[in-house]
């Protein structure tokens, strides 16, 4: 049965970031519409209000919503937030408390070099890598997401530079998505382009889809 206040709910939503400067979030949403995930594992939380989006999305077509997050939380400084080109994000009670009420949540505080590796003998439907910002974070988040991967397994990256070589060689995820295998994934860039200055440099960002093809 369809969740008429949810859907509602998220329309409004997509309007809302159509007519913003981070136009790019509507693509989560209309994603979510089509595919119907019942889990959705997101690296980097930060301040949980994507994962409600999410996991409230997801409830339109599902009444019980399994959601895996995963954050530094607590344990970041400027120091990391500088090195990643991140935000400092919630605590991890605070998100728990945002998002339990909505769905079956459990969070994972710490480095994903280690925490990715928690989520033991579970495949999920979608998966949204926005976590830290260097290269090498996103590789990671990458290799070890492919252990709850299955096939038909939604993953969409967040922060594919388009005009900045720059940056591009030591941030972002567009050398970690171009070397990823045709045969085993389908690719499709969003449609839409946002635009932001960091380090009073403009950049063009825009998020990519995968669809995992097979087990």
């Amino acid at each position: 049965m369809i969740n008429f206040f949810y859907l509602i709910l998220t329309i409004l939503r997509i309007i809302k970031y159509l007519i913003s400067d981070t136009r790019r979030y509507s693509n989560i949403l209309s994603i979510i519409l089509y595919y119907k995930p019942k889990s959705i594992a997101e690296i980097g939380v930060y301040r949980g209000v994507r994962s409600r989006e999410m996991i409230q999305a997801a409830k339109i077509f599902n009444k019980n919503i399994e959601y895996f997050g995963f954050d530094l939380f607590e344990m970041i400084n400027k120091k990391i937030q500088k090195k990643e080109l991140s935000k400092i994000p919630y605590s991890k009670k605070d998100i728990q408390n945002k998002l339990s009420k909505h769905a079956k949540v459990k969070l994972f505080k710490g480095y994903t070099k280690k925490t990715l590796d928690k989520l033991k003998n579970k495949k999920v439907d979608l998966i949204f890598i926005d976590g830290g910002h260097r290269l090498s974070t996103i590789q990671n988040d990458w290799i070890k997401s492919k252990k709850f991967q299955k096939k038909n397994t939604i993953i969409i990256f967040d922060d594919y530079y388009l005009n900045n070589k720059k940056i591009i060689k030591n941030y972002g995820c567009n050398q970690v998505v171009n070397k990823i295998s045709d045969k085993n994934y389908t690719k499709k860039f969003f449609f839409f382009t946002d635009k932001f200055i960091h380090l009073k440099q403009k950049l063009d960002i825009k998020m990519i889809l995968l669809k995992k093809l097979d087990d």
